[in-house]
């Protein structure tokens, strides 16, 4: 793994003193420094051959090898990012399932894993990469950048708060996890980029096995400048439903977005548009299963997408 940026994302993507008793979700340690979010459910993911090159699931297996946990043991996933698509700052991936601490201590050691302090709480570093990974508990550990271990152990200490406590990921995230779907992600805009009408779409392409942009990139780019953007993935007979959701900083905004979706939605029946080959003919089909609809500030954009639109 010689470059943690390109081994986990690019191609992809101690002990706390915490007790036992505590309970919280994985998505809570997400710190609210970083921008997009990225969480698959392995357990389901992992038995759906369709579904694991959208979760860059080859090289997440090649993680698992590189910390000495068997992709099998593993539950779920959770990738957290900054606003670049091209930089490694702040980005960290928190594991969790059925292994033990010391097990992966131990292998850790065995691969001359190096242990370095941070605070009062130890955290192991790959000499190759420089990777850092801090095993928080039996069955969870978070691994990645010295800046992205760092911050998510900010939050366990409660001196930074998390990602999804703060506006608008709070509310987007709980509309998010409701379906329950097995690939989500949800990425907040700052202000200063949300007049880059692709930038949601270039992160997910970053923490996922995305294509082009083709229809979920038109899509994003007829909804606008959104405060936040999320979607969800499964599949289903070759093709992939997917809902995605716009929080916007007015209904008005979410009414006029819905709009302009179901005007594209639309769009090539009205001009008489015709397939001329068999993909063409997956895009428009996709298009017609479209249906958009808004609660509040919120846009919620539901389409089944062809295995060609999906798929690199």
């Amino acid at each position: 793994m010689k470059n943690l940026c390109l081994s986990i994302f690019l191609c992809l993507c101690l002990h706390v003193n915490i007790s036992a008793q505590q309970s919280f979700s994985n998505i809570s340690l997400v710190p609210d420094k970083s921008v997009a979010v990225l969480r698959v459910n392995w357990a389901q993911v992992r038995s759906v051959e369709k579904l694991k090159p959208i979760a860059n699931s080859d090289n997440f297996v090649k993680i698992t090898e590189e910390i000495g946990i068997s992709e099998t043991k593993v539950s779920e996933w959770i990738v957290f990012s900054g606003i670049s698509p091209d930089s490694s700052s702040g980005i960290g991936m928190i594991i969790s399932g059925d292994f033990t601490s010391q097990s992966v201590i131990q292998f850790l050691k065995s691969k001359s894993w190096r242990a370095e302090k941070i605070g009062a709480n130890a955290v192991f570093v790959n000499p190759v990469d420089n990777s850092y990974l801090l095993p928080i508990r039996n069955g969870l550990l978070v691994f990645g950048t010295k800046e992205g271990v760092e911050n998510l152990q900010e939050v366990l200490t409660k001196r930074r708060g998390s990602l999804v406590s703060k506006p608008p990921f709070n509310s987007m995230w709980t509309e998010l996890v409701a379906s329950r779907q097995p690939v989500s992600f949800m990425v907040g805009i700052p202000q200063e980029y949300q007049k880059v009408a692709d930038i949601g779409y270039k992160i997910a392409a970053k923490l996922m096995g995305l294509a082009s942009f083709k229809i979920l990139g038109t899509v994003i780019e007829k909804i606008g400048l959104a405060r936040s953007l999320g979607f969800n993935i499964s599949y289903r007979k070759g093709v992939y439903p997917t809902g995605l959701l716009a929080m916007f900083d007015s209904e008005t905004k979410a009414w006029l977005a819905s709009g302009a979706v179901n005007l594209l939605k639309n769009a090539p029946l009205a001009i008489g548009t015709r397939a001329k080959n068999e993909e063409e003919e997956k895009m428009l089909q996709s298009l017609q299963s479209m249906s958009a609809s808004y609660k509040g500030a919120i846009l919620s954009v539901k389409l089944d997408m062809p295995e060609s639109a999906m798929i690199r």
